[in-house]
């Protein structure tokens, strides 16, 4: 077996999980890590206990059963509870700090439930954290919160006893498999059943249906994205994957490229880039800046063929979505048009258009005898001119799963009522993965198709805000405008797997994230201010991340919680903002 493939911390649970066993030496498939990486010490030590007392094969054989499942998370999460109850019970006569052990354990589970809260990308399926928190809850004594009868029965066959044997154990399991998730042995992809609910009914049925939403370094795009990097994961191919894809940067530029398309800059002019904009906080990362949609028939791997097709399935569901609702936005759109269309009106100076009449131009007679241009005189033109462009930045990151399709909406409407008053507007979208942070560009500011390729609008991956910010400063320096105005779609929750790196400050790598990933983007806004950008926030996002939003753009936000509120709420940010561009 080969040590050196796994990292320090990955090699300290491999060491937890042989002492458990008492055996050197072999290959888990399994090894447990909690949300910052680090071991889980008495889950590895449970990993060993089932090796010890079941041996090899049956584990093997029983998740093999259902690899490549829909199902398969909540499978192995359910069947590691049940592993689990089976081997405290055998090990605990013989060994009595175990019961210790699992109540320290029970009581880091409900720790750490206060920093899971915080980041939203956590994947929860609602089933298998009800079984976790009812087990833990009675490993504590605690009273838990009331299961549904079915639920009750999932609780108590989870709870496998120690005088099993290996075989009777595997076959509980897979009993509990068919029973309560309706796994019988047929392998079922994600795609099997898709039901769409109204943004009415799927708040509802979130809670009373298990559901799942994961971010990976593979890109996906949907509600669920396949297993996590935090509990029990697939070591042998999950955490080689993992580091192999940092090990070769090239393998990840193409994957980067088949998801997005190729790069709006040439090689050269990119490695330039990442030197002026790739430092500090953000050493280590990419960027990637992209015009393009995925196609199927130009992806080099099956995992980004899925990718385009699941974008293009997001691409109509957007636009069935703003169909349906088409009075509402088309009322949002001609009320926010009018809004900024009255502030241009009020605090624009007419603009001086060229013709072969008006006020004569002495600078340009000279046009006229060498060139053959008459148009040297100037004269006033009745509609203002905005003398500003304005770029939207849309959250693209895993968080925003669950409301793609009003940001779509949002992003739409928005850039339709700008250009209608005749500003200049792009429309761009970002998210993170695999250390690099891909701004998208959706809509130029010249597109001759109007807004509609907003609707190719998909979330999935991190969000790394500050290096966005960063990219975001690339791009404003080719607007056809010197005063440009910013405005990110955002719900302010700064999250990305690359670690800050040490520096003179700190010495230790930081994770991208919390106060230090909010810390960055405040940063970055300030940095775009005192170039002379002006940047601004619509914010829809959870109650708990309203003050992170105020501190990275202080005054300049406005928070939404529904559709109806955007035209309104848009308007006055905009209204403020073109005064501020006007002063």
């Amino acid at each position: 077996m080969l040590t050196q493939q796994y990292s320090a911390r990955q090699r300290r649970a491999l060491n937890q999980v042989w002492a458990a066993a008492g055996e050197y030496g072999f290959e888990p498939l399994f090894l447990a890590l909690d949300a910052q990486g680090s071991p889980d010490f008495y889950m590895n030590f449970v990993v060993g206990l089932v090796h010890k007392w079941y041996g090899e094969e049956m584990p093997r054989r029983l998740f093999a059963a259902w690899l490549g499942d829909a199902r398969q998370p909540a499978l192995d999460d359910l069947a590691w509870l049940a592993l689990e109850n089976a081997a405290y019970e055998k090990e605990l006569p013989g060994r009595p700090a175990l019961e210790e052990m699992r109540r320290e354990h029970a009581r880091q589970f409900f720790e750490g439930e206060y920093k899971l809260s915080r980041q939203e990308w956590m994947a929860k399926n609602q089933l298998v954290y009800s079984m976790q928190a009812a087990r833990w809850q009675d490993v504590l004594g605690r009273r838990g919160k009331l299961l549904t009868p079915w639920e009750q029965g999932l609780y108590r066959a989870l709870r496998c006893p120690g005088s099993l044997t290996a075989d009777q154990l595997e076959e509980a399991i897979r009993q509990i498999a068919r029973c309560y998730l309706g796994f019988t042995g047929e392998i079922r992809g994600r795609s099997s059943l898709k039901l769409h609910f109204s943004d009415r009914w799927a708040p509802l049925l979130t809670k009373l249906l298990p559901t799942e939403m994961v971010r990976t370094d593979e890109l996906t795009v949907g509600r669920s994205a396949g297993p996590g990097q935090d509990g029990l994961i697939r070591a042998a191919k999950g955490l080689r994957s993992q580091l192999r894809s940092r090990q070769e940067p090239e393998s990840d530029r193409q994957y980067i490229e088949s998801c997005f398309g190729r790069c709006l800059y040439t090689p050269p002019q990119m490695a330039l880039i990442e030197q002026r904009r790739c430092t500090g906080n953000h050493l280590g990362c990419h960027l990637w800046f992209s015009a393009g949609f995925p196609s199927p028939e130009k992806a080099r791997s099956a995992a980004s063929r899925r990718l385009a097709e699941q974008a293009e399935a997001q691409r109509e569901e957007n636009q069935k979505a703003f169909a349906r609702d088409i009075a509402l936005n088309q009322s949002a759109i001609l009320r926010l048009s009018g809004q900024i269309q009255n502030c241009l009106l009020v605090h624009q100076q007419p603009g001086e258009g060229r013709g072969r009449q008006g006020r004569l131009q002495s600078a340009r007679v000279w046009r006229q005898p060498v060139v053959g241009d008459c148009r040297v005189f100037t004269h006033p033109e009745p509609d203002p001119r905005p003398g500003f462009a304005v770029d939207l930045l849309l959250d693209a990151s895993a968080s925003r799963l669950h409301c793609q399709k009003l940001i779509a909406a949002q992003g739409y409407i928005l850039s339709e009522s700008l250009s209608r008053c005749g500003v200049p507007v792009r429309v761009s979208s970002f998210c993170s993965l695999r250390g690099y942070t891909v701004i998208r560009v959706l809509k130029e500011y010249a597109d001759k198709a109007g807004s509609r390729r907003i609707f190719g609008y998909f979330a999935a991956g991190w969000n790394r805000d500050g290096l966005a910010l960063r990219g975001m400063g690339e791009l404003l320096s080719q607007a056809p405008a010197q005063k440009h105005l910013l405005i990110l779609l955002t719900d302010a929750s700064p999250n990305d797997s690359r670690k800050i790196p040490p520096d003179g400050r700190i010495p230790l790598s930081r994770e991208y994230g919390g106060k230090a990933g909010v810390e960055d983007a405040a940063d970055e806004v300030r940095a775009l201010r005192r170039q002379g950008v002006r940047v601004a926030a619509v914010f829809m996002g959870p109650g708990a991340s309203a003050p992170d939003a105020e501190l990275i753009f202080g005054r300049d936000l406005v928070r939404i919680s529904r559709i109806d509120q955007l035209a309104s709420a848009a308007g006055r940010l905009i209204q403020h903002q073109i005064q501020e561009l006007s002063g």
